[in-house]
């Protein structure tokens, strides 16, 4: 439940940032001869493309409900800024890790202190299984040297 409760607050949090950012920023309807949004964001740092590259991320990830008995926890954070997680689980119990970064270049998970294979920025999730976890299980992810994006990871449990 801890799991789904984190996944929530983090979704709302950021709803309510967005919420409040378009408060702060809207000017009523642009005139006839202003340029498309999409070229604004892309001439302003580029906005619109990290929503993109987090829903990409999101959606990688999202082939398990929320609801699922076997979900745990997931997550999404920009490249830039890494993963930095401690996952508590049940111990012995086996479990699956996907990660995935959606952006440029390719980052590298750490898992228990365990670096596993390169991920590229490609949207392609990574799969890791974890055969007997530990209670608490730490996960670090960071960027190689010029990657960007958003990076996310899920981490669901293995019955049967």
């Amino acid at each position: 439940m801890t799991g789904i409760r984190t996944y929530l607050l983090t979704g709302a949090a950021l709803g309510l940032l967005s919420i409040g950012a378009v408060g702060c920023t809207d000017q009523g309807p642009a005139p006839a001869s202003a340029p498309p949004a999409a070229s604004t964001s892309a001439a302003t740092g580029g906005g619109t493309a990290a929503a993109a590259q987090e829903k990409r991320v999101k959606g990688a990830l999202d082939t398990v409900s929320l609801d699922a008995p076997e979900f745990v926890e997931s997550g999404t954070e920009r490249v830039e800024d890494g993963v930095h997680h401690r996952s508590r689980l049940t111990k012995g119990s086996a479990y699956q890790l996907a990660v995935v970064c959606v952006g440029e270049g390719a980052v590298v998970p750490v898992v228990g202190g365990e670096e596993i294979k390169t991920v590229p920025c490609d949207g392609v999730p990574l799969l890791h299984r974890i055969t007997s976890a530990p209670g608490e299980l730490p996960l670090a992810v960071t960027g190689r040297a010029g990657a960007s994006g958003a990076v996310g990871w899920r981490i669901v449990e293995l019955t049967g």
